[in-house]
């Protein structure tokens, strides 16, 4: 039986190509696919080499548990986004204390000011955990995501480095 996760009890590490098929099952977890998105094995592998690009693992007790992909925007500005996060099994606690290390390397190890993501209006799970982790709500990026047989809108939402150190 799995126990709850603490941040003190997850490990976060690199990814490398040889971790695609762990990405791509969790990303083809029953309901996953129409929250998170999923990519084939050539587009992870593409993403993965690219510079601005950082794939991250999430282990407890030595068993992957998830995965994020952070992008860090190439302008100079500071900032990165939370591309993709996803973990598996839910409710274990996980992705809350996935994403409380997600923030620390985003801002103590990497020395960046604003992590931003978006969010399907109707995964209000994960807009509920980033709003209890700090995140602002910023807006809705109207119809940005394409999806067969039409257009979604997004929810924009971003931390900043000083609403993390006070949270």
């Amino acid at each position: 039986m799995r126990q709850s996760a603490t941040a003190q009890s997850l490990t976060v590490e690199a990814a490398s190509a040889a971790d695609i098929p762990f990405i791509m099952s969790i990303e083809r977890s029953p309901g996953y696919q129409a929250l998170v998105g999923s990519y084939d094995a050539t587009e992870h592998r593409r993403r993965m080499e690219a510079p601005t690009c950082t794939y991250l693992l999430c282990r407890n007790a030595g068993e992957l548990v998830g995965f994020a992909v952070i992008r860090r925007d190439d302008d100079g500005m500071g900032t990165a986004q939370l591309h993709r996060i996803a973990v598996s099994p839910p409710g274990n606690g996980y992705g809350s204390a996935f994403l409380r290390k997600i923030c620390r390397w985003v801002f103590s190890d990497h020395g960046l000011d604003r992590l931003w993501l978006d969010v399907l209006p109707s995964n209000v799970h994960a807009a509920r955990l980033y709003e209890k982790l700090g995140f602002v709500r910023e807006g809705v990026m109207r119809a940005s995501l394409r999806v067969p047989g039409g257009r979604q809108d997004l929810v924009l939402m971003s931390l900043l480095r000083e609403d993390w150190e006070r949270h």
